[in-house]
């Protein structure tokens, strides 16, 4: 069957853009085609692409759209025929629109309906209008115009290449006209070509120095970087995808930068050739960094490109080395002082001043969190010095490497690991994946410090996330916060407790700040990240596990995730949610009519002579033996526990709910029954909101 080929050129596309680019592409080209119906049996969407060109290949498409049967109503019976029985302008005119006989029409009860045929369209025809909407469907994380052109882009589009079945499928992008050419590598082969199917495009851009598939380019990068380098090439898997997105036709060379630089903490040298050079980096036998490096070229001549980058590679090691010798004339205390200088918010201070707050954050997170008075001295001492590299002549020239200067520089003075690795790893929760280590607590402390007292200071500013803007990454802080409190290995409190310390430490800086609805909005920061951080977790469990209504639940990720593996068992259980919800359903009724019970401590409150009912004794017996055990299992965060005790009220809630009418006209005895029906929420809760769930057949019943 017929087989669609798109190519779209444009200008080199950031490397990070190229991928999501030609995937998005053939998604939204998939998508059209089968909503127009056109996609046939069998059929597969082949898509690659290079910094100039997405490359979108479909086959087994339809030649032309199938006709189609669709039922039209028409007007009203009274409308559709006079007295006479006869068809009146309406009716005519509702046939003639719909190309059908009026004697052809159906009536029912109330209208006239006719079957009319819709004519299937050419599929070159719809194509036309499918593959401009696709291309201009495209979204990227920054966009451009270019010239005249009103459409935004990531680079300026320059050619078009559209085939169906061989054939041109003729349509426009903002001046730019589609054809069946294509165009070889920018300096090699610059000349145009035919290509009317996939196959002969590969074939004829491979002739002309270019690589269309990102796989094999990926293989050519690795397999060449080994078979030149005299060592060992760092090959990281992020850095070798980079370079994949950045060629077209790649060519591995290796080249040496002067040795005297090898002096340089050897974080610099990686991170300026790595990061700033997309060079990789060369050790010997020993794992030691050699002066050697692999650049991958795209054009040019090996002497020529090899002389190019090593000249550039000297001169960012010369400029590195002279930061680093004037930093030498520096401590660690001076760097923290010069702080001062630099700003993090005008109406929040500076940085020298941040410094203070996250160290009396940290430590205040440390102490919360059952550190000994060694740890809580690291944390301390850590979120003191944190941010001091900050103000350092090589952080200056390579801004990267933020954290990993303020370490480096804080061993050459002898400061204790452990605060040197917190200092390191802070800007990245991923260097700490468990929290096993003085020093890897230390760092996640420090972390956490560093989120809240920017959530505390932008929101206490009334800056908060609206829509799809966030400039100050506070959703990012928040799923920082979340991500910091799973992988602890202790039990963690409610985060509301530490913005509320944060915002304490603004205000003994005179900081003025606005506290009233703040906790609300962390709370909606909270609520929204966990539905991207927990996605297979179905949307009514990971409502009812946030518990919104009760104060510090959202902010406290592993009570969520408690409360979500729970659900998660007991969703299951169809009896079980619909006699979970009893009690939390007419609880909420009492709510809503103002009938009063006890609503704090219920289970000490309750009155067992004024329940007359043998079921409320038994049900009351009952949550009081569980009532410690539950609070530890879900301190302790037993899950299993939690589940197993709360399993054990199904029956006495029954017999209670079966037995006893809650809304007794006695005040007294409805008093009691209410606040015992409360007192079985209260537990139940501890699981979740389980009148949240949805059910097979609808929501749980509500009272």
């Amino acid at each position: 069957m017929p087989e669609l080929l798109l190519e779209l050129g444009c200008e080199e596309l950031p490397a990070t853009f190229v991928e999501k680019a030609f995937t998005d592409l053939r998604d939204k080209l998939v998508e059209l085609l089968t909503e127009a119906k056109l996609i046939g049996h069998g059929s597969a969407a082949v898509a690659m692409g290079t910094p100039r060109r997405l490359i979108v290949s479909i086959d087994h498409i339809e030649p032309r759209q199938a006709d189609e049967q669709k039922e039209m109503r028409g007007p009203a019976l009274k409308a559709a025929f006079d007295d006479a029985g006869n068809p009146t302008p309406a009716l005519l005119g509702f046939c003639k629109s719909n190309g059908v006989d009026p004697a052809t029409v159906r009536k029912d009860e109330k209208y006239v309906w006719v079957d009319k045929t819709i004519v299937g369209r050419d599929t070159n025809e719809v194509l036309q209008e499918i593959l401009p909407q696709a291309i201009k469907g495209l979204t990227f994380d920054k966009t451009m115009r270019w010239g005249s052109s009103r459409m935004r882009f990531a680079r300026p589009i320059r050619w078009m290449l559209a085939a169906f079945d061989g054939k041109l499928v003729p349509f426009v992008v903002e001046s730019v006209q589609s054809t069946l050419t294509s165009q070889g590598h920018r300096f090699y082969s610059p000349d145009l070509f035919e290509a009317h199917h996939l196959s002969e495009l590969l074939s004829e851009l491979r002739g002309r120095h270019v690589e269309p598939d990102p796989d094999i380019r990926r293989e050519r990068i690795v397999e060449g970087s080994k078979q030149v380098a005299s060592g060992e090439p760092q090959l990281t898997d992020s850095l070798v995808d980079e370079n994949v997105f950045l060629t077209e036709w790649p060519t591995p060379i290796e080249g040496e930068f002067k040795p005297e630089f090898l002096d340089l903490p050897t974080p610099v040298l990686v991170t300026a050739m790595a990061k700033h050079e997309k060079m990789f980096p060369v050790k010997d036998a020993d794992g030691k960094l050699t002066n050697r490096y692999v650049f991958v070229r795209n054009s040019g001549q090996d002497d020529t490109v090899r002389q190019g980058s090593t000249w550039v590679l000297n001169a960012r090691f010369n400029d590195a080395r002279f930061f680093y010798a004037e930093d030498k004339k520096r401590t660690m205390e001076e760097f923290l002082e010069k702080t001062s200088t630099i700003v993090f918010q005008e109406k929040l201070g500076n940085v020298r001043q941040r410094a203070e707050r996250l160290s009396k954050l940290a430590e205040a997170i440390a102490v919360a969190t059952g550190a000994e008075k060694e740890e809580q001295v690291l944390a301390r001492t850590a979120g003191l010095f944190c941010k001091a590299d900050l103000s350092t002549g090589l952080v200056s020239e390579l801004p990267s490497l933020q954290g990993v200067i303020g370490s480096e520089y804080g061993r050459r003075e002898g400061m204790l690991e452990e605060v040197c690795w917190a200092i390191q790893s802070h800007y990245d929760l991923g260097k700490n994946p468990k929290a096993d280590t003085a020093a890897a607590r230390t760092a996640i402390r420090v972390t956490m410090a560093d989120q809240l007292d920017k959530l505390a200071g932008y929101l206490g500013l009334g800056l908060q996330p609206t829509g799809s803007s966030d400039p100050f990454g506070l959703r990012r802080a928040v799923t920082l916060l979340i991500e910091s409190a799973w992988l602890w290995n202790t039990p963690m409190p409610s985060f509301d407790g530490f913005i509320e310390t944060a915002m304490d430490l603004y205000a003994e800086q005179g900081v003025e700040l606005k506290r009233e609805g703040v906790l609300k909005v962390v709370g909606e920061i909270f609520a929204s990240r966990y539905e991207a951080l927990m996605p297979h977790v179905r949307h009514d469990i990971l409502a009812a596990a946030l518990l919104t209504d009760a104060v510090g639940t959202t902010t406290n990720p592993r009570g969520v995730r408690l409360r979500v593996k729970c659900l998660e068992h007991f969703g299951k259980d169809h009896a079980f949610v619909q006699t979970a919800t009893r009690p939390m359903n007419i609880v909420a009724h009492a709510l809503r009519k103002e009938i009063p019970f006890a609503q704090e401590s219920p289970l000490t409150q309750v009155n067992p002579d004024a329940l007359k009912s043998d079921q409320g004794f038994h049900l009351l017996q009952a949550l009081k033996l569980r009532q410690e055990e539950l609070e530890k299992a879900v301190a302790e965060e037993r899950a299993e526990d939690v589940m197993s005790l709360l399993r054990a009220l199904e029956k006495p809630i029954n017999d209670f709910f079966e037995a006893a009418m809650i809304m007794d006209d006695d005040e007294e005895v409805r008093y009691a029954r209410l606040s015992l029906s409360n007192a079985c929420s209260l537990q139940l809760l501890t699981a979740g909101d389980f009148s949240k769930l949805v059910m097979e057949g609808g929501k749980t019943e509500e009272a």
